[in-house]
Formats: structure tokens, sequence, C-alpha cells
């Protein structure tokens, strides 16, 4: 019973976007627009297979938002595992999203898959 509550209060803290399979803290500082463009460069630039993004869990466990001028800067930090397979570590995906007119990721690096930012 116990671990049944704490698995409805983590679920009930966390927010997921309906384009994005990436779990974010309901106050996390991070408009679901860039939540939603996160998850899409998850998909176009980490060398995951489809069946592995959907056999994966992505938690946003840092998140931040910093005015630069014009532009906002949300720094995100992802972890991502097989909650089936202990065995293997998590990925930590960290990227850079700069909001300036449009987004446009500015970094982008994992520890468990290739993922880049084509260069500009």
């Amino acid at each position: 019973m116990v671990t049944l509550a704490l698995m409805l209060w983590a679920s009930a803290s966390f927010a997921s976007p309906v384009d994005s399979r990436i779990l974010f803290a309901r106050d996390a500082p991070v408009p679901r627009p860039v939540q939603d463009f996160a998850w899409r460069v998850i998909e176009a630039r980490c060398n995951y297979q489809p069946f592995e993004r959907e056999q994966r869990s992505f938690w946003a466990y840092q998140t931040q938002a910093r005015r630069i001028g014009e532009r906002v800067v949300y720094s995100i930090n992802i972890v991502s595992d097989l909650m089936w397979k202990r065995s293997d570590p998590p990925a930590i995906i960290q990227m850079t999203i700069v909001e300036d007119g449009g987004m446009r990721v500015a970094a982008l690096k994992s520890s468990f898959v290739v993922c880049a930012v084509p260069p500009s």
C-alpha cells in the first residue's frame, strides 16, 4: 500500500505534455512548447532506434531557464533508463535550448547513445 501511495505521489508531481515523452516536474521553468521541442530533439538527434525510445523512460531531473537579453536559455538534464533492465546504467542527456523568436539546440550530449547538434 505504501509503495502504491509513493508511486501515485511521484506521478502527481510530474507532468508530461501530449507531444513529449519526457516527464518534467509540474513547476519546471520549461514551458510546454520547449518540452515538446526537447522530445523532438531526442527523436531526431539521438541514435535511439524507435523501439528503444518506446522502451525507455525519460525524466527531466534538472532544469533551468535564464534570460539573456532577448533570449531565454533552457538547460535540461534528462535521465533515461529501461525500467525492466536495471543492470544497464541509465543514460544522461544534457541539452541547451535557446528561444529567440524560434527554438534551436545550442548544446546536446549523452552518456549512452550518440546525440549531436548539426554544425551551424
